[in-house]
């Protein structure tokens, strides 16, 4: 699937996003589908160019042939975070999927392929091997192919990259993939690359409730030589909700009785009364990722989509708590930055 790099403009519109399905709805599906039949695509390619790049420059798109359609279109932030929030928007103002068009944000697995660049040797996936290393909390790939010989070391590093998100698909490698490396030579473990995929999979099972729903993992700790009890949903990766691009810190303090500095059990169940209350009046706008307690404050980590009121709507809600003082902090942070201190 070929890929491309979007070039900047300067002029921006109004609704980039409105003018493109609209775009699309008119002329450009059907443009599109009439170049790829005629095996034609780079008829569609500058056209296609532009619409994206309007969107925002850093933004990529491929083509290729859908999972319930003749094709899908994948505009993607192709691994940069600060961008996957408008990749979602984007895909959540699509029409409905027909006969011969889907879409998404992010890059499926896929058949064997092979990665061509113009000017260099072909990469069949199929060819490669990698290194294997689960640990408790993500597993560590390595990545070799015997064309990585001929190749720079920056091509090497892209076509690993990519190698991983044709066999795992995007959302897969950012969720559970944790070390990825380049191997300039095959490494003594090394299994062929289809075998990367159940292996992942596996290991997204073991840490996946049973209904699908991310797992929640408790942390304790010291902070300043106080107590630190936190709960956080496990593993905290931006790319599951990728338009929840903005952090909003609710810090709740109680009154301390309890020489460790938590709360002792009535205050306990009021905070968590409060906690879903707050989450309450968020409804679809964003959610509750983790919580964190220590010397008398609480804190609850929502990530909400910066589009909506959602930091206003948390912000009114926080009015009816008698115990102390209830301070927002809103921060934009599309990837999750702010709660890395809870993902391990």
């Amino acid at each position: 699937m070929p890929i491309f790099k979007r070039r900047r403009r300067n002029a921006v519109e109004a609704d980039p996003i409105g003018a493109f399905w609209s775009w699309w709805s008119s002329a450009g599906a059907t443009s599109v589908a009439d170049a790829v039949a005629r095996r034609e695509p780079t008829d569609a390619n500058a056209e296609l160019n532009e619409r994206v790049a309007r969107i925002h420059p850093d933004l990529e798109w491929e083509l290729g042939p859908g999972l319930h359609a003749q094709h899908v279109l994948i505009v993607t932030a192709a691994g940069n975070p600060a961008q996957r929030a408008v990749a979602r928007r984007w895909l959540r103002a699509a029409p409905l999927s027909d006969q011969t068009w889907e879409y998404a944000d992010l890059r499926r697995p896929g058949p064997a392929v092979t990665i061509q660049f113009e000017g260099l040797p072909p990469v069949a996936v199929d060819e490669s091997v990698v290194s294997i290393e689960p640990d408790s909390a993500s597993v560590h790939v390595g990545v070799h192919h015997p064309v990585f010989s001929s190749l720079s070391t920056d091509v090497q590093r892209r076509v690993t990259f990519l190698i991983l998100d044709l066999v795992l698909g995007e959302e897969m490698v950012e969720t559970w993939v944790g070390a990825i490396d380049t191997l300039p030579a095959a490494p003594v473990d090394a299994v062929p690359v289809m075998e990367l995929l159940p292996a992942v999979a596996g290991f997204a099972a073991e840490h996946t409730l049973e209904d699908g729903s991310p797992a929640w993992k408790m942390l304790e700790g010291t902070r300043d030589g106080q107590r630190v009890i936190a709960t956080a949903e496990y593993p905290l990766r931006s790319i599951r909700r990728p338009h929840l691009d903005t952090h909003v810190a609710v810090a709740i303090h109680y009154p301390v009785v309890r020489e460790d500095g938590l709360p002792e059990s009535e205050m306990l169940d009021e905070l968590r009364a409060f906690e879903d209350h707050l989450t309450d009046r968020l409804g679809g706008s964003g959610n509750l990722l983790a919580h964190e307690t220590s010397a008398g404050t609480r804190i609850l980590h929502y990530y909400t989509d910066g589009t909506t009121p959602a930091d206003a709507q948390l912000q009114a809600a926080t009015t009816g708590w008698p115990h102390g003082k209830v301070t927002l902090t809103t921060t934009p942070d599309p990837a999750w930055h702010n709660v890395a201190h809870l993902s391990g």
